[in-house]
């Protein structure tokens, strides 16, 4: 789905308005852009939810498929948080002191940090324990959440939940 500058500035204008707590419109070049990233990064994730996916076929406002994709957004750090929650407990006792180190450190200050509104497509830590899947393709929470269903997979862990790659 695809939206012209027109449509998608008023959006990110919004967004410096909160991001400012309405005290000003005015934001550093860099901060635009990374509100105009976050508004892109909402609206794509309407294609990783299948209860969306109709969206796509529709022409919806530009506005109204960025608020479904923060839905979105905020659906799959809630699925993410509750698949590292189910499988915590079994990566702890993992032998690999990486992955330990991930799941006993890292992950926990990627979810106090991750901010859905204003730069969710920012990943927050480092991924370095080695998946068979190529997540260099992946930011933010659509990362996070790949690289624990490649945890699951690859270990046996808790239930085996799908990769988001199968909705789209």
């Amino acid at each position: 789905m695809e939206y012209t500058m027109e449509e998608l500035v008023p959006i990110v204008a919004r967004l410096a308005e909160k991001y400012t707590a309405f005290e000003s419109t005015s934001v550093t070049y860099e901060k635009a852009e990374q509100l105009m990233e976050a508004v892109l990064y909402c609206i794509h994730e309407i294609g990783f939810s299948e209860e969306e996916a109709v969206i796509l076929a529709e022409r919806i406002p530009a506005r109204q498929a960025y608020e479904t994709g923060l839905e979105c957004v905020k659906r799959k750090v809630k699925r993410a948080l509750d698949l590292y929650n189910e499988i915590l407990t079994e990566v702890i006792w993992h032998e690999d002191q990486n992955l330990y180190d991930i799941f006993a450190k890292d992950m926990p200050e990627f979810f106090r940090r991750y901010d859905v509104k204003f730069e969710p497509q920012n990943t927050i830590i480092m991924l370095d324990y080695p998946v068979s899947k190529d997540l260099s393709r992946y930011t933010g929470i659509d990362k996070i959440y790949e690289f624990l269903v490649c945890i699951c997979q690859e270990h046996g862990l808790g239930r085996m939940p799908e990769s988001d790659d199968s909705l789209t």
